[in-house]
């Protein structure tokens, strides 16, 4: 019988072992090159502030503390009136308290709200700031409105 020859570990010769070798060796290095130091300034993390009263459920979930039940408890009060501030949301919302009030601060601003005039109101002080873009008899209207009677140009 003829004796079989052994086979090298793994089933590769040994130059190719060492060529492998080598390439890993070679890789390691330019990945150690190329690491990105402890003392390059990375762009610093942007916390997520948001209103209460204006985002979306789906987006107040992905705050710290807040579940499905709280969201849909702060949508339901801001439905009802906007929160003043946080210390109206810990006082209308079941389940917040002082501590996710305090978790939630970073995240959390509440936007003061423009005051919003009557319709009339709003549409007469629009008129009376742009008289250019009123008919001749909206214009009459207005000084009636604001004076007390017509405008006569022979007072």
């Amino acid at each position: 019988m003829h004796s079989a020859k052994p086979r090298p570990i793994w089933g590769w010769s040994a130059p190719v072992r060492g060529l492998l070798i080598f390439l890993t060796a070679i890789g390691a290095c330019f990945l150690l090159i190329r690491a990105p130091s402890q003392q390059d300034n990375l762009e610093p993390f942007t916390p997520l502030t948001v209103d209460p009263n204006t985002a979306k459920a789906e987006v107040l979930l992905a705050l710290p503390g807040l579940g499905p039940a709280l969201v849909s408890r702060i949508v339901e009060a801001r439905n009802e009136a906007p929160f003043q501030s946080l210390e109206d949301l810990d006082t209308r919302v079941k389940g917040i308290g002082p501590a996710t009030i305090r978790n939630l601060r970073p995240h959390l601003q509440i936007e003061p709200r423009p005051i919003q005039l009557a319709d009339d109101s709003a549409q007469a002080t629009r008129d009376m700031a742009y008289p250019e873009r009123n008919s001749p008899s909206q214009t009459e209207q207005h000084a009636r409105l604001s004076v007390g009677g017509p405008v006569s140009a022979g007072r």
